[in-house]
């Protein structure tokens, strides 16, 4: 079994349309679903995946009918929620060693050093912190089709 962890930041851009780099998260998808890929994530992907779609009904970006449409595909997409406590002691271990104010991203990162896997992001600040020393963390626009 291939896993790959994904955040929030990844997700939500295969449920709205005027994401930037939709049709990178797109591909990716589309490779999981022919190689086999199981998603995860820590259990703070389902809160920040609905903020994300209701921050931008409070902004004007989309409709209520746009952002059920968009939670609606995500309800579909499998993304195995995994509460890990070793997972959770290395996120903070990486927020402190990276200088992070906040855990969320670190808690993806631990999450995926655990099952030894890649890490998916779009968020850019948390991957040029730490994408020097983990190699394991992937920037969404440097998505190129699967090689498994």
């Amino acid at each position: 079994m291939i896993f790959q962890c994904v955040d929030a930041s990844v997700s939500v851009k295969w449920a709205v349309e005027d994401a930037p780099f939709r049709m990178k998260a797109h591909d990716f998808l589309k490779d999981a679903g022919i190689y086999g890929i199981k998603f995860i994530a820590p259990p703070n992907f389902l809160s920040e995946t609905d903020s994300a779609i209701n921050k931008r009904i409070f902004d004007g970006r989309i409709s209520v009918i746009e952002a059920r449409k968009a939670y609606r595909i995500l309800d579909t997409i499998p993304v195995e929620i995994i509460n890990s406590f070793d997972a959770r002691q290395r996120a903070r271990e990486i927020a402190k060693q990276f200088n992070q104010r906040f855990v969320y991203d670190a808690n993806y990162a631990g999450l995926a050093e655990l099952y030894n896997c890649e890490f998916w992001t779009a968020g850019k600040a948390f991957y040029n912190a730490v994408k020097t020393e983990l190699k394991y963390v992937r920037y969404l626009p440097d998505y190129s089709k699967a090689k498994y």
